[in-house]
């Protein structure tokens, strides 16, 4: 089990430093995988704070980012790029953990998470957990991925393929929140599909 998030070092210093010390100071348990679209070693090193560089491990998410970077959004459901990172880095973090707790890097930890928690939340039969809004898009701030589920690969080529095939400028909005809901919408009649 892991922790996972995705920032820049712009980022990083407006506010995602906050994320790591209130894990660092809540004595979270599980590791924290920090996927980086610069060179992981211009971050502080912290005791299982683990930096990936993105650009390396998802070259698709660096293609995506230079064939639509010159998209200008009118607003933040329109900007794609902007929510790309979070798509492939949950994507890449399989590589690190069966289960995955992906964490917005603009969140903080408030108090100690106990083991039991991350049973409840994931259980072994569920593959994904989230914040559900159901009159209107998922929450994806904090998304849990159990990647031991078969439906896992289908899940992630078809969530990530909406980026490398650039079909995320087909649906209405082009947040993660809305990629997200695209996938799941598709694949809840599969049989090995379950969420919470």
């Amino acid at each position: 089990m892991i922790f996972v998030t995705t920032y820049n070092s712009v980022l990083y210093k407006a506010y995602a430093h906050q994320l790591i010390t209130s894990y660092l100071t809540t004595q979270q348990t599980i590791p924290m995988y920090v996927f980086v679209e610069d060179d992981p070693k211009d971050y502080p090193q912290r005791n299982n704070v683990h930096y990936v560089n993105l650009f390396e491990v998802e070259p698709d998410c660096k293609a995506f980012v230079e064939r639509n970077k010159h998209r200008v959004p009118a607003n933040f459901f329109e900007d794609a790029v902007r929510f790309s990172y979070k798509v492939f880095a949950q994507s890449a973090a399989r590589n690190y953990g069966e289960k995955i707790f992906y964490v917005d890097s603009d969140s903080k930890f408030m108090s100690t998470i106990p083991e039991q928690w991350y049973e409840q939340c994931l259980p072994d039969d569920v593959f994904i957990s989230f914040y559900h809004r159901p009159k209107q898009f998922t929450e994806t701030g904090f998304v849990a991925f159990n990647n031991m589920i078969p439906i896992a690969d289908k899940f992630y080529q078809m969530y990530k393929g909406m980026y490398v095939n650039d079909t995320v400028y087909h649906l209405q909005h082009h947040t993660d929140c809305h990629t997200l809901d695209n996938t799941r919408l598709n694949l809840l009649d599969e049989d090995t599909y379950k969420e919470k």
